[in-house]
């Protein structure tokens, strides 16, 4: 099976690999029960997988550049597979990425995945058109991705990076300050046009790579839960009530990686503790908030 233990030790990461081994048809079928969520949704055809104009409700997976957003499609799509697959280095995405997931059978059903870029310089040319969409209610269900700050750099070095001043402590206090304040502002970007949609949706905060900041778990959860984050989607609620929009928060890691530069560098080294074990029951967690949305979410005629 491929490494997806970056970063780590020979040591650790064979514990790690035998212990994803051992589990293979536990952790399958786990995500077996995840993948057939998508059910119940008929999809026109002719409009191409990748085609975010397609008008049957979607799901929207959104966020700041580095936080997860592609493998989360992959992942949901069943075409990234976590025991076989390696994390790989963090490439941009250039343009709005789009899946279909299609159920087992052949009643032709299926959600549709659509991923925007999430780097500044990328929003103005294409998530304007995604507002209005959110507003439309053109989407079942928002995920807004976060990282507690721990958003990928790209292929430079961190020393090439504007907040770069001195030192690589220094630099990472600085870095990850910066982009909780970017996560805050996304969703406030999104704020008005989330608050304007009329049609029964949900909202998914999903805070990604648990591995890199599991030691603070009390302090990251509680920024998101107890603080502006909180407030701003409580506004959002405000706006619909509880029979048409519902929020749920999940703390996973998609992957277990050293936080690491496109060159190299290494910023901080996952947790230590932090094994598949804890992994698999934080998927599992995830596989259970989905559920819960499933059942919420019934028909999209009703409520």
């Amino acid at each position: 099976m491929a490494d997806h233990t970056q970063g780590l030790s020979d040591e650790a990461g064979g514990k790690i690999a035998n212990w994803v081994w051992n589990r293979r048809d536990e952790i399958a079928n786990a995500l077996v029960s995840l993948y057939s969520w998508f059910r119940g949704i008929k999809r026109p055809d002719g409009p191409s997988p990748s085609d975010p104009a397609d008008d049957q409700p979607g799901i929207l997976i959104i966020g700041p550049g580095g936080v997860g957003k592609s493998t989360l499609g992959h992942f949901l799509s069943g075409q990234f597979d976590l025991l076989v697959h390696p994390p790989g280095e963090y490439d941009e995405s250039l343009d709005t990425e789009g899946f279909v997931l299609e159920p087992e059978g052949d009643d032709g059903t299926g959600v549709r995945l659509v991923i925007p870029p999430g780097q500044e310089h990328k929003r103005a040319a294409t998530w304007n058109d995604l507002y209005a969409d959110i507003a439309g209610g053109k989407f079942r269900g928002v995920i807004v991705l976060n990282a507690y700050g721990y958003h990928s750099l790209g292929k430079i070095s961190y020393k090439q990076h504007k907040l770069h001043t001195r030192g690589k402590n220094v630099f990472l206090e600085a870095f990850l300050g910066d982009r909780r304040v970017e996560e805050l502002r996304v969703l406030r970007q999104l704020a008005p046009h989330l608050a304007a949609n009329r049609q029964k949706m949900w909202l998914l905060t999903l805070v990604t790579k648990q591995d890199l900041w599991w030691d603070q778990r009390g302090v990251v959860e509680a920024h998101y839960r107890d603080g502006e984050w909180a407030a701003e989607v409580g506004k959002i609620a405000a706006q619909h009530g509880a029979v048409q929009f519902r929020h749920e928060f999940c703390f996973a890691s998609l992957v277990i990686a050293n936080f690491s530069t496109g060159a190299g560098e290494l910023l901080r080294t996952n947790t230590a503790g932090y094994d598949h074990g804890g992994y698999v029951v934080h998927l599992r967690k995830l596989i259970e908030v989905f559920d819960s949305l499933r059942r919420w979410e019934g028909s999209r005629g009703q409520g």
